[in-house]
């Protein structure tokens, strides 16, 4: 991969051909360079033709909206951040939206009446045992919505929405940032996101998109400060490792609103990922 271009000139040379002809670049904060005048209605188009040229330029593409750079970090704090991302586990680190509150009858009689039905209120008192937990419960759902197709069929509206880029949000005016790294899970070295936690919630953060990135080829597409944008080359099979994907991102993105198990289905069926954590 060549070195991030250091010229505006050089970048506009790259995109030459592309959406992203003719576009103002300028340079920015931290070394930066940000393309402005995008068509949000393009967003994805825009963001491809920039990732393409990234063999030549050298810099990863993410939009924020205006004004959203106020960071420009020292060599050493992005070797650092480096050397963070690569040795951390983040998972202890996002816990809190992690609290696993105890179910009884009436919690259980009412979660399962809402979401399966009244018919199979008996079966999870008896399968699951009284009383239960919150996780223990959405677990039970998910692993009988995956044995009885019947039954998923019922709830396909209670996710869908999650479904692909239908989440992702647009604005009136966006940026295009060209981060001077090719390594999109060092953008936090310039970036901010809510959902970070206090402490080593930075490093969490860049260690989560770099296991992202490994795993099911996750992209960082925007970063909005209090939403997260991605694309995923590839999906978790239904079961454990869609379960677990979704327990990740909804650590991420505490503010998603859903059941874990209905993102679970959905990102088993899904090319891209929306997380929001609000104040």
């Amino acid at each position: 991969m060549a070195a991030p271009m250091r010229r505006a000139k050089h970048i506009a040379a790259a995109l030459r051909g592309t959406y992203l002809q003719g576009h103002v670049i300028r340079p920015e904060i931290g070394e930066t360079f940000v393309v402005s005048g995008i068509d949000p209605a393009r967003l994805l188009e825009a963001w491809q033709a920039a990732h393409l040229a990234m063999p030549v330029t050298g810099r990863w593409p993410v939009f924020t909206l205006p004004g959203e750079l106020h960071h420009g970090p020292s060599a050493a704090e992005i070797a650092e951040l480096r050397r963070e991302a690569q040795t951390l586990d983040p998972w202890p680190v996002f816990t809190r939206h992690r609290v696993d509150e105890p179910q009884h009858h009436a919690d259980v009689e009412r979660y399962v009446r809402a979401f399966l039905g009244d018919e199979m209120v008996t079966p999870a008192i008896e399968q699951l045992g009284l009383p239960t937990t919150a996780k223990a419960l959405a677990r039970w759902t998910y692993d009988t919505l995956l044995a009885n197709p019947h039954l998923a069929a019922r709830v396909v509206h209670g996710y869908e929405h999650l479904i692909g880029t239908r989440q992702w949000h647009t604005f009136s005016e966006v940026q295009l940032v060209l981060l001077p790294t090719t390594s999109q899970w060092l953008a936090p070295a310039w970036l901010q996101y809510h959902g970070t936690p206090s402490g080593n919630g930075v490093a969490a953060w860049a260690a989560a998109m770099r296991q992202w990135e490994q795993r099911w080829g996750a992209a960082l597409i925007a970063a909005w400060g209090t939403m997260l944008q991605f694309t995923a080359q590839r999906q978790p099979p239904p079961g454990p490792q869609a379960w677990e994907l979704a327990g990740q991102l909804m650590a991420v993105g505490g503010s998603l609103q859903c059941q874990q198990w209905q993102l679970a289905i959905a990102l088993t069926h899904s090319d891209a990922w929306f997380l929001h954590d609000r104040p």
